[in-house]
This record gives C-alpha cells, structure tokens and sequence, in this order.
C-alpha cells in the first residue's frame, strides 16, 4: 500500500516514512474497500450479479481508487447488458492507472471493436425506456411487444426480463412470467426482485387453488343437508273426526266443472295455439336470417378494423425505430470517437469531439453518464488551451481567428470571465472598434459575472 501524499511504501505504523503524515484511517478506509472487493468478488463467482453490483458500488464508493473493484464492476454490468455504465466504469479506471496499458484498455477496446453490437445494445436500452413509459401509462399490450423485441436484441438485460413479468403477472398469465423469470434467474441467480415476484406468483396462484377447494367443499355441506337422512324419523298427527258428506259433494262438483275446463283447454286451445305458433315461427326465422346477416357484415367490418389498426401499430412503431436508428447511431459514433481519442491520450481532441456533438432527444441515460464523465475529465484543460491561443491570436490582431478558439473556449467553461471579454473584444474590434450587439451582450456577462473585477471596468469603457 502507497502513501496517498507522497506515493511512499507504508510500512505497519500509521505515520508515513515519507512525508509523515497521519494514514491510520486511509489504511483502514482502503482495507475496508479490498473486503468490499473481495466479497463482491465471491459473488460474481457464483453469478449473484446484482449483489455483486451492490457490493462493488460499496468498494469505489469508500475509494474511487480500487480500480479492481471498477474493472470488476464494468463486467458486473456488461454481464447485465448494461453496456454503457460498464464503459463509464472502464473509462474512469483508465482515468485512474494513468497513461500505461491496463485492464480496462482492453475491455474498452473489444468493446470499441464490435460496434455494431454495441449500437444494437444501446438501441435496446432505447427500446425498455419507452417500454417503461408505455407500462407507466397504461399501454400494457404496447409494453409487452416491445420488451420482446428488446430481449430479442439483448437477452442478458435483466431489468427488461422482470418488467416483462410483471406485466404478465398484472395480467394473471403466471405461466409465462414465471418463464420470463427463470431466464432472469439463469443470468442472475439471486436476484432479490426476481426471487421476489416468483414468491408473489406462488403466493397467487397458491391462493387460488385454496378458495377452489373451499368453494367446493361448501357446495357439498349444501348438498347434504338438503338431502334427508335416512335415519330422520316423521311422525303423523293422530287426530279423528267424522267425515263430512256435505263437503264432499261440493267437491265432485268442483272436480266436475275442472274436468270440462280442462277438455275445453286440451281440445278447442291445442288447434289455434298450433297456429298462433307457426306465425311466429315465421316471423322468427326471418328475423334470424336478418340478424345473422347484419351480424356477418359487422364482423367482418371489425376484422378489417382490427386488421388495419395493427398495420397502423406496426408502422408507427418501425417508423420510431427507424427514426431512433438514424438519429441515434451518429450520436452513438461520434461519441465511441471521442471514445478513442480519450484512449490514445488525446484529452485536447476528445474534447472538441465532444463539444461538435450534437446530442438528440430521446438519449439513453447510460449515453449521457458517458458524455458526462468525458466532459468532466476533457474540458477544463482543453478549454484552458483554447481560451490562451485564443487570447495570443487576438493580441495578434486576428480577431476571426481568435473568436473561433475563443468560443471553443466558452463552450467548455462558460464561466471564465477572461474568455467572455476576449470574445466581446473581438467583436468591438471586428465592428471597426465600435460597439455591437454582440460585443455588449458579451459585456453584460462580464459585469454580472465578475462586477469588482478590472474586466468589468474595461467592459464599461467598451460598452459605451
């Protein structure tokens, strides 16, 4: 272990021999990253990936320095199909071990060699975000079709596997996300959510089978107790009473008055009901040969309707692809350039690389963490140098010139109040040493920026 003051060897005190300065909780800090390190380590061994993510976010988070723990964390993600964070892993350690060959050349490099799976599997994570967006709005169908496509193109992306499950599970189809699932579990076996929503749909279906079974216990208990039993006793009341023969006569006669009801209803009624009843028939049947023609136009005119609203579907959807891949691959290119120049120790022409870029909407995030981080490292050194060439060509009197490297200098540090004279400068002195439109625009950004300073006061002078 190096002193991190001096670079010095450290011996087993917490004091320096170099520089002597005080690394007891420096020493502790980077052991505590090496554990961090080695665990995450044991857990990509046995594919837990996204617990090794976790881990090994712990290790550069304590020191940004480990760069073992970066490497190893760019696979991590690469091994996800997560492309883009594994090159801003790989691009910060290269940053780190400085200008020697190392180990995240390499990775860099054979990603750098097969662009076009790199363009495919960024595309593919152009392609969840608007999955996601779908799912987030309610367009479940829309979702799910453009999720297979994604793990048609990048079958390791684990986060678009378990949106796809969820999606079936929100839509009780519990056979196909648990298949989604397992092909999540295959790349990483113990992932917590996955786990989590294969437990979910144990739970569910689980319960279903459970109320099916009450229900039909229920409806037995039902059954027998309506049914009698056979050893259910009834008693009859025993009463007497002397029969009535008055009652009885009046009842022959009721029976006698049913009886000629009933032969008038069976004789005369059978005859005019038979014709009542083909009448309707008739009627019947025409109107069912009516509804049933009405019913095959309409379906027909549906399946049409149908048939040309997924075409429209199909069209839209390409004509966005087709849209996201011509808009997109530039940018995708002109960034893996910038890339290259940032490998070959080229800070200066990286940045100018990065500074033409013109960056479309609809980005993914993992393109912009990468832009961001090139900036970061690029800018401030080359802004340093366009601004000092661009101030020497104005003190040159070559003022076209010195606005060119002057703006180059604005674009990566819009704060530098020096840059923000020179280039009003050139204007008053390319407007015949009159003041402009332009030059006083840049003015007025000097005196807000920086009002105390000498700049300011030039400014004023200028202005007027």
């Amino acid at each position: 272990m190096r002193c991190y003051n001096c670079d010095s060897e450290l011996s087993s005190n917490d004091y320096c021999p170099g520089c002597g300065i005080q690394v007891g909780a420096y020493k502790k800090i980077v052991l505590m990253s090496n554990t961090y390190y080695n665990m995450g380590l044991q857990k990509a061994m046995v594919r837990d990936l996204s617990g090794a993510a976790e881990i090994l976010r712990r290790s550069v988070g304590l020191y940004k320095y480990n760069t073992q723990a970066r490497n190893l964390l760019g696979l991590v993600y690469y091994e996800m199909g997560e492309v883009a964070n594994a090159l801003q892993e790989w691009i910060l350690s290269k940053n780190f071990e400085g200008s020697e060959k190392t180990l995240a050349d390499d990775f860099i490099n054979d990603v750098k060699i097969n662009q076009n799976r790199l363009q495919v599997m960024n595309q593919s994570l152009g392609k969840y975000n608007v999955a996601l967006k779908y799912a987030r709005e309610g367009k479940d169908d829309m979702a799910i079709i453009q999720l297979k496509k994604v793990l048609n193109m990048n079958d390791k992306l684990v986060k678009a596997h378990q949106l796809l499950a969820l999606l079936y599970i929100k839509k009780e189809e519990y056979d196909k996300a648990k298949r989604v699932l397992n092909k999540s579990l295959a790349i990483d076996k113990y992932n917590t959510l996955t786990i989590k929503y294969l437990s979910e749909i144990a739970d569910l279906t689980g319960a279903t089978e459970r109320e099916l079974k009450k229900e039909q216990m229920r409806e037995k208990r039902q059954e027998e107790r309506k049914q009698l039993s056979g050893n259910d006793v009834i008693i009859p009341r025993s009463t007497y009473k002397e029969i009535n023969y008055g009652f009885f006569t009046f009842l022959y006669v009721l029976i006698g008055i049913c009886i000629g009801a009933a032969l008038v209803f069976f004789v005369v009624t059978p005859s005019r009901v038979k014709d009542v009843r083909s009448e309707e028939s008739a009627k019947v049947k025409t109107y069912m040969e009516s509804v049933s023609k009405s019913n095959i136009t309409i379906s027909d005119l549906q399946t049409q309707v149908d048939s040309l609203t997924a075409q429209n579907t199909d069209l839209q959807n390409q004509l966005v692809v087709e849209q996201a891949k011509t808009d997109h691959s530039e940018a995708y290119n002109a960034l893996l350039d910038a890339v290259g120049s940032y490998i070959n120790n080229d800070k200066n022409g990286c940045a100018d690389k990065l500074a033409a870029l013109a960056i479309p909407e609809g980005m993914s995030e993992q393109f912009t963490a990468v832009y961001t981080t090139l900036t970061t490292l690029t800018y401030p050194d080359a802004a340093k140098d366009h601004i000092n060439k661009g101030s020497q060509l104005l003190n040159s009197s070559q003022y076209q010139e010195a606005l060119n490297e002057l703006l180059l200098g604005e674009k990566m540090n819009p704060q530098d109040v020096s840059c923000l004279y020179n280039i009003g400068k050139c204007y008053y002195e390319m407007n015949g040493q009159n003041p402009s439109e332009q030059s006083n625009a840049y003015f007025a950004k000097v005196i807000q920026l920086a009002p105390d300073s000498d700049y300011a006061g030039w400014a004023e002078g200028k202005m007027n």
